[in-house]
């Protein structure tokens, strides 16, 4: 039997025990939240981290102007066809999200608020804009890798194949896991003078990026500009919580990146970039002035005597002044790129002009015999006058078939009041920068004239306004060949006469294309201005029973022959069936001499009629086409002699003709084996005439009864010297 005080003693035991849970039991919650509270702040501040990562990594994709066509067709949910090359695959996609035809182009015109034209360089532009945006997403994906993402995404203003935007998402923006990228820029107009195509919403948490231009104000749309724009780019994440502490169910994460767009295509004006608007910030208590003085009585005139019989007009009708054609003035003139831009300033409060006529004096220098006007446009709309017209001046209006009146709105020629428009006049087989070899003032007496009333239809040369480019220099135009071209030479006493470098170009057989296509490269690696002037292409069958075929044209330029980018040289009356066909600069169907910038590559088209398919699928091969050749002009420099001439001459006086001779050596063994073996052979001659390049690939067959066949292409290249 326990005694009294052991009793005691064990009470007091059990009472401290207790005493212990109690307390553990109180301070165990505040030590739980304390432990929650550094596991969900450590993996918030990663999940930030990442999501700095992740913005980081989708500016710098968007601003090299790169998309995967992969990841767009994913997006759009599109299935390439077979057999297609990478070009074709970005093409198709392209295609099929936003096409560019000489039609109506419903998404085009959803999307920029205009009808895209196949020839414009700028629309091609804006294709490609449009979709990088699944690739600047997807980038930042990879760079958010670790964090718990929901699949998909929703990429605003890509809107395929309906008008809904794309939307590949699974869960809302109330949601654990969502993740979306808001990507907007500092682009300008693509169809009016706006400073700034796109308005940011100030609270990046409302994902707006507004058009502003007319007619699409509101426009929730997504951009990442183009070169030189400021791109800015936020990333959200509903960040899930995984502790039980019962606060919320997620917390949203923001980062953000602002980057400069880089050069990645050449660009029209180098401007610096307008900064994209950023939120602004109202002081809450913000003082008025105390004293203004504010009339409080105006003096009225009480007593006015009117004669009875007055007839008081209820209603006023203030007509809108006509445009005074003295407040239509010149503003500027420049060379850029290959056009020229005249800047017109319409100083009228009102009313706006139109383009009615253009008058364009122009010359064509003796590097670039073959230039061409190709179209007008005003500012960056489409254009209202298409040609070509291969001859100065160009003189144009509404008679002609190139010209768009733009009826009923007459947008495209519009000239709005109080603004500073540029004209862009675009010249095409010529030098890529008019400014290196032309100046101003070659343009000196070309007249534009604007229609006072609305939509300037029609030319009235008695009330319709001129403004004229005069007073600019006139460069006297020596054409004077010198070491580093940059222009008309004013002055010059002396020339010497070029040694060209004829091995400085390479012709290449590329292959055959689809509808009867096939495809030569010729490249210019001189420092010199070069251009095509005839051509002899042979297609022979070797006594086989092939399906005859007939040339129909040859274009060059472009990425195929019948796209409208590519210009036709040789076009003749009817088809050539007899072969070789030849084609000669001045003769029956040439149109233009094409030019070949230094460092340039030419694609050459030449369209037979007589299938729709490529010829190897009928049975040609390339050793058919042997005896080709394409006869080239040009000027090139090497060591010159000073030689006093009596006037200016542009004479080279040696002319050298390489050939090229392509023998592949063919063998059908169970590897069939293609090795041409290309020579050039240069021949000097003393009389001054064309070069010449031959494709003359022999065939010398040895056949070995097998039944599989490897093609290889293993070219060699044995390159003559010249004395």
């Amino acid at each position: 039997m326990m005694s009294p005080a052991t009793e005691s003693q064990a009470v007091q035991q059990r009472g401290r025990r207790g005493q212990t849970l109690v307390e553990f039991a109180l301070t165990l919650p505040i030590l739980l939240m304390l432990m929650f509270g550094v596991i969900e702040f450590a993996r918030i501040f990663q999940a930030w981290i990442t999501l700095q990562n992740a913005a980081r990594a989708a500016a710098r994709y968007a601003v090299t102007g790169q998309w995967d066509e992969n990841i767009l067709a994913e997006a759009m949910g599109y299935t390439f066809p077979e057999g297609l090359s990478v070009a074709e695959r970005r093409q198709a996609v392209l295609d099929t999200l936003m096409p560019c035809t000489e039609g109506e182009d419903a998404a085009f015109l959803q999307h920029w608020g205009y009808d895209c034209q196949p020839g414009s360089v700028e629309d091609q532009w804006l294709r490609a804009d449009v979709a990088r945006i699944p690739s600047i997403v997807d980038r930042a994906r990879i760079g958010a890798s670790g964090l718990a993402l929901k699949d998909g995404d929703h990429y605003v203003g890509l809107q395929y194949p309906d008008e809904d935007d794309i939307h590949t998402g699974t869960v809302t923006d109330s949601e654990r896991g969502w993740f979306h990228v808001w990507i907007c820029s500092s682009r300008p107009g693509v169809y009016s003078d706006t400073a700034a195509r796109y308005k940011p919403s100030e609270n990046r948490s409302n994902r707006l990026c507004q058009v502003q231009e007319p007619g699409m104000e509101g426009v929730n749309q997504y951009d990442p500009g183009g070169p030189g724009d400021a791109v800015e780019i936020v990333v959200f994440f509903n960040h899930p919580l995984i502790t039980p502490l019962g606060l919320v169910d997620y917390i949203q994460l923001q980062a953000r990146r602002v980057m400069i767009n880089e050069a990645f295509r050449s660009t029209r004006v180098i401007n610096i970039p307008p900064a994209l608007a950023l939120p602004t910030f109202t002081p809450s208590n913000t003082p008025q002035p105390s004293d203004t003085p504010t009339p409080t009585s105006s003096p009225t005139i009480t007593n006015t005597p009117t004669p009875s019989p007055t007839a008081t007009t209820t209603a006023t009708v203030t007509p809108t002044p006509s445009p005074d054609c003295a407040l239509i003035t010149l503003d500027s003139v420049r060379l850029v790129d290959n056009s020229l831009e005249v800047r017109i300033n319409n100083a009228n409060q009102y009313g706006p002009v139109f383009i009615s006529r253009v008058e364009v004096q122009w010359a064509k220098h003796p590097f670039f015999p073959g230039m061409y006007a190709d179209d007008m446009r005003v500012s960056t709309r489409t254009r209202f006058w298409h040609g070509p017209d291969y001859e100065p001046p160009t003189m144009v209006d509404n008679t002609d078939p190139g010209w768009d009146d733009d009826a009923p709105t007459y947008f495209i020629r519009r000239f709005d009041a109080n603004t500073i428009t540029p004209l862009r006049i675009k010249f095409s087989n010529g030098p890529s920068r008019l400014a290196d070899y032309f100046v101003p003032g070659v343009f000196d007496g070309t007249r534009l004239y604007f229609g006072t009333t609305w939509g300037g239809i029609g030319f009235d040369p008695v009330n319709d306004c001129l403004v004229e480019l005069t007073g600019y220099p006139t460069p006297t135009p020596t054409y004077t060949p010198t070491a580093s071209p940059t222009g008309f030479e004013l002055t010059h006493t002396a020339t010497f006469t070029p040694t060209p470098v004829c091995t400085n170009y390479e012709v290449n057989f590329v292959g055959f294309e689809t509808n009867g296509v096939v495809h030569f490269t010729l490249r210019n690696t001189d420092i010199a201005v070069a251009y095509i002037t005839g051509f002899s292409i042979n297609w022979n069958t070797y006594n086989r029973p092939l399906d005859p075929i007939t040339l129909d044209f040859v274009s060059v330029g472009g990425p195929g022959a019948f796209d409208p980018a590519a210009v036709k040289i040789w076009d003749p009356p009817d088809q050539v069936a007899t072969r070789p066909a030849v084609g000669v600069s001045g003769g029956p169907g040439w149109l233009v001499d094409p030019v070949i910038e230094p460092g340039r590559t030419l694609d050459i088209w030449f369209d037979f009629d007589g299938t729709s398919e490529r010829l190897d699928q009928i049975g040609y091969r390339d050793y058919d086409f042997n005896d080709t050749t394409f006869v080239v002009n040009f000027v090139c420099y090497g060591e010159g002699i000073n030689v006093p001439t009596p006037a200016p001459t542009f004479t080279p006086s040696v002319t050298r003709t390489p050939t090229i001779t392509l023998t592949p050596s063919k063998t059908l063994t169970p590897t069939i084996t293609f090795t041409p073996s290309r020579t050039n052979t240069p021949t000097r001659t003393n009389t001054p005439g064309p070069v010449t390049w031959t494709f003359t690939p022999s065939r010398t067959p040895t056949y070995t009864n097998t039944p599989v066949r490897t093609p290889t292409h293993t070219p060699t290249l044995d390159t003559g010297g010249f004395e």
